[in-house]
């Protein structure tokens, strides 16, 4: 990748002047397929299924490289006040894929995730138990990617693990799922399309 973290910061700056254009003019929000750097195509289905293009939330589903152009538009997103959901797919990837995900996280972002822990079959029934914005279980069949210690509020957790949290950054609000809830959503979890509904609403 070609963005610093000095770059991030200094896009996310310049694009709060989008939100002063009309409406029309600043990112409208929507699911962001990032092509052959996403690791669950059918996590892009369900996000797009459940939410559309809806104003004021940009979803960037099952992530494993993360280009500079998409660090640019969720930090326009971002500075423009939208929630911004980045969903890792990493527990799929492959360890060098992984290693990128995870450097790519810390620069551009200051999210800090450990190795992918699979939650399936060492638990009979593999919940992903979310407390924010309220308490929900979504099953999770696959890999996880707990957090390390950081700042923002854990908002899910998988067994010991917390593997979501969401932070303010700027205006906006950054939610990121080291837990794919995409896969649920297609599959038609009512807990997950709860939990989506009122994330954005």
């Amino acid at each position: 990748m070609d963005m610093s973290r000095r770059g991030f910061l200094g896009c996310a700056a310049g694009a709060l002047t989008l939100a002063y254009l009309p409406s029309g003019s600043a990112d409208a929000g929507g699911v962001l397929d990032l092509g052959a750097r996403c690791g669950l195509r059918e996590s892009i289905v369900g996000f797009r299924d459940a939410l559309g293009a809806r104003r004021g939330t940009l979803v960037v589903p099952g992530a494993i490289g993360i280009p500079p152009w998409a660090v640019r538009r969720i930090a326009t997103a971002l500075a423009g006040g939208a929630t911004v959901i980045l969903e890792s797919g990493a527990g799929f990837a492959s360890a060098r894929e992984f290693h990128a995900h995870r450097a790519a996280l810390d620069e551009y972002f200051q999210i800090r995730v450990e190795e992918p822990v699979p939650l399936w079959p060492a638990r009979a029934t593999p919940y992903v138990e979310f407390t924010w914005p309220s308490a929900a279980k979504i099953r999770d069949f696959s890999r996880a990617i707990p957090l390390a210690l950081q700042p923002g509020e854990i908002i899910a957790r998988a067994g010991d693990f917390p593997v979501a949290l969401a932070r303010r950054v700027g205006a906006g609000t950054l939610v990121f799922l080291g837990s794919p809830v995409g896969p649920a959503l297609r599959a038609g979890d009512a807990q997950a399309h709860r939990w989506l509904a009122e994330v954005v609403g």
